[in-house]
């Protein structure tokens, strides 16, 4: 139910009338110029007396403000793009995300065309297909998790334009964020992690410890924002009393953005060859059975982590593809051994020839072991750029590895342990058999065949040796860098984690 509201003593009255509030209760109070004076607008005066009737207090806090909250154990988090990216990485290779084919009055609604630009219904692209839940529902899925990509790379790009809102819920013991606008965002600032990011937040119950803040300053931070950005911007700002909290409107959240949306999605679609997203296990035959375990780590941790529901249950019988990268198995891979401490050391940069330099895939160290999945990291990746990997910068490094090899220190340390090939990018084409086969491992492992690298967040993978709990809290994988059981007769006395590798190898053994 939504209803409008012209005036203070409209909006005294509808209040008192509809208290207490359905769900689905929606009140417009009005909106104003934020470049002109405003105190005797209506709205204004309808927005001051419902923040003060119903005693809701504002606040501006940061995602570092909730993450410390999240990390005490007194607010929850979200799925941080698990659920979103595997349904990008199901339909992505089939098709993109579009503006609706026949507009439907009073709904924005989205489509889908194939990757041959052409309309078409979405539900042809998933098992066992009810009418009854509706092919909305599933245009839906696929669009907010296409505009989680876009939002990754416009706020690394761009910044961030426009804080996410939302208020303070209890549930239990714990509290929660009830996030709108901003339901895509709140997980993209969980994947960014950078705890600068801002967010609006109806705070009832004090459970965020900052100061309160007046609703005026909200409005002059969007009027500093305007005025930066005269020619991008409209002017006013609207404000709705909706799920007991102001929703605070403003042009920074246009919907032209949507446009950006289905063209960056496009552009990943037609990259994507038709082809699903691909993971190349490093294998190394003295590892035991470490690359078979890392397999099954990584389809629990995908499948896992896609949640359930009417529309991610259509997606069930997809598994990733998951390949070993066995030298073996290689002919044209004919590098001499020597000075390398696996069997992939340099194999895993052929990756893109194996590919026929087409869509996209992963690498990773056979002894990288994901608890969560991997999908969300693809959102790091730069459509523009050739590779995405983790840019460490570790301060120093053990003197051995962990088969007694001397760890030679040198820059880009581990970047290579996980990368993410953007297969059809001219710097990829460079990394033919003959220069994998010949050039020198700082040619390879420096990245000096490409400067176009995006960057992974490092609290995706917590890296042995090097991070703590306190430093890395909540990794998706462990990186077990100094080496574990799977070495024979390799004492790992002093490798931490290694409840994590025991619990994961009792898991899929049974």
């Amino acid at each position: 139910m939504s209803i409008q509201s012209k005036s203070l003593e409209e909006t005294i009255a509808i209040i008192e009338q509809e208290a207490p509030f359905e769900p689905s209760f929606h009140l417009q109070l009005g909106s104003f110029n934020v470049n002109e004076p405003y105190e005797d607008k209506e709205a204004y005066k309808s927005l001051k007396w419902v923040i003060e009737n119903q005693n809701l207090k504002l606040k501006k806090v940061t995602w570092g403000d909730i993450v410390d909250l999240i990390k005490e154990g007194k607010f929850y988090g979200w799925n941080a793009l698990q659920s979103q990216s595997f349904g990008y990485q199901y339909f992505l290779p089939h098709g993109y995300t579009v503006s609706p084919q026949n507009p439907e009055p009073g709904h924005i609604g989205m489509d889908f065309k194939n990757k041959n630009d052409e309309y078409e219904d979405i539900s042809n692209y998933v098992d066992d297909y009810d009418s009854s839940n509706g092919k909305r529902n599933i245009n839906s899925v696929y669009y907010h998790a296409a505009k989680a990509h876009w939002l990754i790379d416009s706020i690394r790009k761009d910044g961030l334009w426009n804080p996410i809102q939302g208020k303070v819920k209890r549930q239990g013991d714990m509290f929660r964020l009830e996030i709108h606008p901003g339901s895509v965002r709140s997980p993209v600032f969980e994947c960014l992690n950078d705890r600068d990011m801002e967010m609006w937040i109806w705070d009832d119950f004090d459970a965020i410890p900052v100061p309160e803040i007046e609703v005026d300053e909200i409005i002059k931070w969007v009027r500093e924002k305007i005025q930066a950005n005269p020619d991008k911007y409209h002017k006013n700002i609207s404000f709705a009393f909706t799920h007991n909290y102001i929703e605070i409107l403003c042009d920074l959240q246009q919907l032209s953005f949507r446009k950006d949306v289905y063209e960056f999605n496009r552009k990943a679609c037609k990259l994507a060859k038709g082809k699903h997203l691909n993971i190349y296990i490093g294998y190394d035959s003295r590892h035991q059975n470490l690359a078979e375990l890392n397999k099954r780590c990584l389809e629990h941790a995908c499948r896992y982590g896609a949640g359930g529901g009417d529309v991610h249950d259509l997606m069930n019988k997809w598994k990733p593809e998951i390949k070993f990268l066995d030298i073996s198995k290689i002919p044209e891979y004919n590098r001499d051994y020597a000075n390398q401490s696996t069997e992939f050391t340099y194999s895993r940069f052929l990756i893109p020839y194996l590919e026929n330099y087409e869509g996209f895939s992963i690498f990773l160290d056979d002894d990288i072991l994901f608890t969560k999945s991997i999908w969300p990291m693809f959102y790091f990746l730069d459509l523009d750029d050739a590779v995405a990997c983790i840019k460490y910068d570790f301060d120093k490094y053990a003197e051995t590895k962990f088969d007694g090899e001397k760890n030679v220190s040198y820059p880009k340390k581990l970047w290579s342990s996980l990368m993410i090939f953007n297969n059809a990018h001219e710097d990829c084409k460079k990394l033919t058999p003959e220069i994998v086969n010949t050039e020198s491992g700082k040619y390879l492992h420096q990245f000096e065949w490409t400067d176009k690298i995006s960057e992974i967040p490092e609290h995706y993978v917590f890296t042995e040796g090097h991070d703590t709990r306190e430093t890395n809290w909540r990794p998706s994988a462990i990186h077990y860098t100094r080496g574990g059981p799977w070495i024979e007769g390799m004492d790992t006395t002093q490798i931490a984690e290694l409840n994590t590798y025991i619990s994961l190898l009792n898991k899929f053994n049974n």
